[in-house]
């Protein structure tokens, strides 16, 4: 075997990449399963996904789409589903009449409330196989990454 051909097979099976965006979806599909248990039972990973976008005072469809470097169509759609599940609403955007925010509905606050208890059994599940102590330092990794990277939402001193 050539070294470029050892170098791409290592590529992968045990690349960044790989391991990122393996857990990723493990952490989607799992969330969406103990979701669907919950009750939730018409969500999809890609609801899932726009859902971390929205900030909790609503967001523009436009932020959204910029923030998952999709289309404003695709996150419309998106958006569109979760209203007629009752997640969301669109309203008058304060600042601008004339445009439109995406904020929760009250099913959608409680569908958050049930993500935060959801998201508390997967890292207690993490925490089993690597412990807490690597669990807290995987997170702060990946905040510290992501921020540097300019990923996921501002965060304003008022949210920590």
């Amino acid at each position: 075997m050539s070294t470029d051909e050892q170098r791409i097979r290592e590529f992968q099976s045990d690349s960044l990449q790989r391991h990122a965006i393996e857990f990723g979806e493990w952490m989607v599909r799992a969330s969406n399963s103990h979701a669907r248990a919950l009750g939730h039972r018409d969500l999809r990973p890609a609801h899932a996904r726009l859902m971390v976008f929205l900030g909790w005072e609503g967001s523009r469809i436009t932020d959204i789409a910029r923030a998952q470097d999709v289309s404003k169509n695709a996150v419309g759609q998106l958006v569109t589903e979760l209203e007629e599940l009752g997640y969301v609403e669109r309203v008058p955007d304060p600042a601008d009449g004339r445009a439109k925010i995406v904020r929760y509905t009250d099913a959608g606050v409680a569908l958050i409330g049930d993500a935060a208890a959801i998201a508390e059994r997967l890292n207690t599940e993490i925490a089993n196989i690597i412990g807490v102590q690597r669990l807290g330092e995987l997170r702060s990794m990946l905040a510290d990454i992501c921020h540097h990277l300019g990923l996921g939402p501002a965060l304003h001193a008022g949210d920590l």
